[in-house]
């Protein structure tokens, strides 16, 4: 199989195994470039015309046109959970197979982060560094808050929702929950309770964000929804940037709708220069690079379970990972049956 690495994050020879099987990879613009860009759609196109697969990047979106494009194209596998930026119904309709790599490495460290800015925020850290480093002393008024006895409102409670219930069940909190895929009573093994979207943005002290990006969670959070927040609550977003409007978080923090925040994934990466956001008082907003709960182990562990399911697809076998299953009875004819040049199995 011919792999075209949109954007390999680490040293070339951590592709070795796919070499060592005999499958040709083509390496693409490494993420540690500085300044890297992603691929324009005509970019992708074009790198990807000859691909079996493709091993992409966070930064690249892969586009009904670049699939139908891609005419030996048999699956794309992202290193990460996220398949947002991959057109999974067009590439259902063509018979190529969509994949993630969703390791515990990935979504407890998502959970970890969680934890770390909500502590953050409500012990007001960059609120007190600044003023240190500025000369000065701690106030009364320069005092943090509890997280004991607050409500924390999970906005989710798939694989890192979960996680974050777990590690907050034992700070006596009352933990809410909303997510209409979730029985009550997994909820409740959890500690939380499920309540539906404006009962827990009324009544939590923190909202977090933890869904996955659809339709449904598209535009989730905007105006509407921070006007129902408490003006003392805080709102974490390490999930996708699509699913809030980041002009009215900039305003709901000038203006004193909510009182903190703290944003890990932006609509547009890397974060304009013009953002509303990077005009905030900083000591209200922690904005992070879309980097908050990555480390070395998790990045490793992420490929290596990529690079597994394209070890088996060269066998012939679906990924284990896979997002779109419905797909495999077409994706078995068409990666078992040669094809002319410019065809695809129907």
């Amino acid at each position: 199989m011919r792999i075209l690495a949109t954007g390999p994050s680490g040293s070339p020879e951590e592709l070795q195994l796919l070499r060592e099987a005999g499958h040709e990879v083509v390496i693409g613009r490494p993420l540690d470039q500085p300044a890297r860009q992603a691929y324009t759609e005509a970019e992708l196109i074009e790198a990807a015309r000859e691909a079996d697969v493709i091993l992409a990047s966070h930064l690249e979106t892969i586009s009904r046109r670049v699939l139908e494009s891609s005419p030996t194209l048999r699956l794309v596998i992202v290193p990460f959970i996220g398949t947002d930026k991959i057109d999974v119904d067009a590439a259902s309709g063509l018979g190529i197979l969509v994949a993630n790599s969703p390791t515990p490495e990935n979504f407890i460290a998502v959970a970890e982060a969680t934890i770390g800015l909500l502590l953050m925020l409500l012990k007001r850290i960059k609120h007190n560094e600044a003023k240190l480093r500025r000369g000065e002393w701690a106030q009364r008024q320069d005092r943090g808050e509890f997280l004991f006895g607050k409500t924390v409102g999970l906005v989710g409670l798939g694989r890192v929702g979960s996680h974050v219930a777990r590690r907050l069940v034992n700070w006596d909190v009352r933990l809410l929950a909303t997510d209409p895929y979730v029985p009550q009573l997994v909820a409740q093994d959890l500690g939380a309770t499920l309540v539906d979207l404006p009962t827990l943005l009324t009544e939590s002290d923190v909202v977090s964000l933890h869904a996955s990006l659809t339709d449904e969670t598209r535009g989730l959070i905007g105006e509407k929804e921070l006007r129902q927040m408490k003006p003392s609550a805080l709102i974490i977003n390490t999930a996708r940037g699509e699913m809030m409007d980041e002009e009215a978080v900039a305003r709901a923090l000038d203006e004193g709708w909510i009182a903190g925040a703290a944003v890990d994934a932006f609509v547009k990466e890397p974060l304009q220069p013009t953002s509303s956001l990077r005009h905030v008082d900083p000591e209200q907003l922690i904005l992070t690079p879309h980097n908050v709960s990555h480390s070395e182990a998790g990045r490793r562990a992420n490929l290596q379970l990529a690079l597994e399911q394209i070890l088996a697809a060269g066998r012939g076998e679906p990924p284990a990972c896979g997002v779109n299953p419905e797909t495999i009875g077409r994706w078995r004819i068409s990666s078992s049956v040669p094809l002319p040049s410019g065809k695809r199995a129907g």
